[in-house]
């Protein structure tokens, strides 16, 4: 599995200084937190799922999240229970038979509602499970996220296998600023003790919408929701120190135009623009990937995170010459200084996300690669 995989090997030349590497579900947490980039929600109803992941459409999707939450009705639960555990014996029958390749498809995530249905699903699931990279829990707060990491990790060495937990803080102990303080205190004790199997901490911004009866509009980033906002911050600052090695995804973004050209994210009115303004602000605060309701989004969010050779350039002169210069040196573009002690640890995140993502040639900015890529899907 690698980024942007739908391009060929003279178009990779053409466009990469350093193509994207390889990465499996072995590879390292931190490295494979960063790698999931856009990770797109289908519904555990959706039919014959296991055929699709062969479309065109999927070519650079390298996360699919399976949702049993609030994708699917009350009604409509064991329905499409019974539909994922078939589709993934399916899956895992293909793979056996070699009608699938496994390199070329998505890691696959769950997302449940309840430990109690995991609990359930597993034992129904059988070594089909083992197709599965996490176990995503929505809703986590201080108080079940103790036995959904116990139980995870209990599973994870009772049945010799390794999935990856990823908690959803999305609830009112959280978004409300009078007990916010004390919840993230909790959360983080509990996270920091099972940190080796939490592959990503995302962030709920539907359900911290609805405390408040908002919705932000497709016009406007979720940045310019003040509350959202307001509560993000204090995440990021909780769980995204240097000192730690979580990984935070940025928030979903709730529209998309299907039949958007390729230069649709250029035009100031589009909703394109607005998520591509958005995913920006994503990679400046420190997130990484994105939840995704809809394909288009896709090569929208992985493309914010491929280095440019200039960013590339700094992070290597800083991390080559920290050793016998940790003081100022003047970039190879000479239009920066790089301080090497303060801007050590952004170099090293940016080799880091350079091997999971890529570095372009100096000639091709970032709106030129991703209108290429969007080009082909057209």
């Amino acid at each position: 599995m690698k980024h942007f995989r739908g391009l060929n090997d003279k178009e990779a030349q053409q466009l990469f200084h350093v193509p994207p590497y390889e990465f499996t579900k072995e590879t390292d947490r931190k490295k494979l937190g960063i790698a999931l980039g856009a990770a797109l929600y289908m519904p555990g109803l959706m039919p014959n799922f296991s055929s699709k992941l062969t479309k065109q459409y999927f070519q650079n999707l390298t996360s699919l999240f399976i949702c049993l939450e609030d994708a699917i009705s009350d009604s409509e639960l064991v329905e499409a229970e019974k539909n994922v555990i078939q589709e993934l014996k399916l899956i895992e029958q293909a793979y056996a038979e070699g009608t699938m390749d496994k390199e070329q498809h998505p890691l696959l995530f769950l997302r449940i509602r309840s430990v109690q249905q995991f609990q359930e699903l597993a034992p129904k699931l059988g070594s089909a499970i083992n197709l599965l990279t996490g176990i995503v829990f929505p809703k986590c707060t201080s108080h079940n996220a103790m036995d959904f990491l116990e139980c995870l990790d209990e599973f994870n060495r009772r049945e010799y296998t390794h999935l990856y937990a990823l908690p959803i803080l999305e609830t009112k102990e959280i978004i409300y600023t009078e007990t916010r303080e004390l919840e993230l205190v909790s959360l983080y004790e509990v996270f920091k003790k099972y940190e080796e199997i939490i592959l990503t901490i995302r962030v709920g911004a539907t359900d911290f919408s609805s405390l408040f009866s908002m919705r932000r509009p497709g016009n406007r980033t979720i940045y310019d929701l003040k509350i959202i906002t307001d509560c993000l911050v204090d995440i990021i600052n909780r769980f995204s120190r240097h000192s730690d090695d979580f990984v935070i995804s940025g928030l979903v973004f709730e529209y998309f135009e299907q039949s958007a050209g390729p230069d649709a994210f250029l035009s100031t009115d589009s909703i394109e623009a607005v998520l591509w303004n958005e995913v920006q602000l994503d990679v400046l605060n420190g997130l990484h990937g994105k939840t995704c309701i809809h394909p288009s989004q896709v090569d929208m969010v992985n493309a914010a995170y491929v280095v440019s050779k200039e960013m590339y350039d700094d992070a290597h002169l800083i991390i080559e010459k920290s050793a016998e210069n940790n003081g100022v040196q003047k970039s190879r573009a000479s239009n920066k200084m790089n301080e090497v002690k303060p801007h050590y640890n952004w170099a090293q995140k940016i080799l880091a996300q350079a091997e999971i993502y890529g570095v372009l040639k100096e000639h091709v900015p970032t709106n030129e690669f991703l209108r290429y890529i969007k080009s082909k899907n057209v």
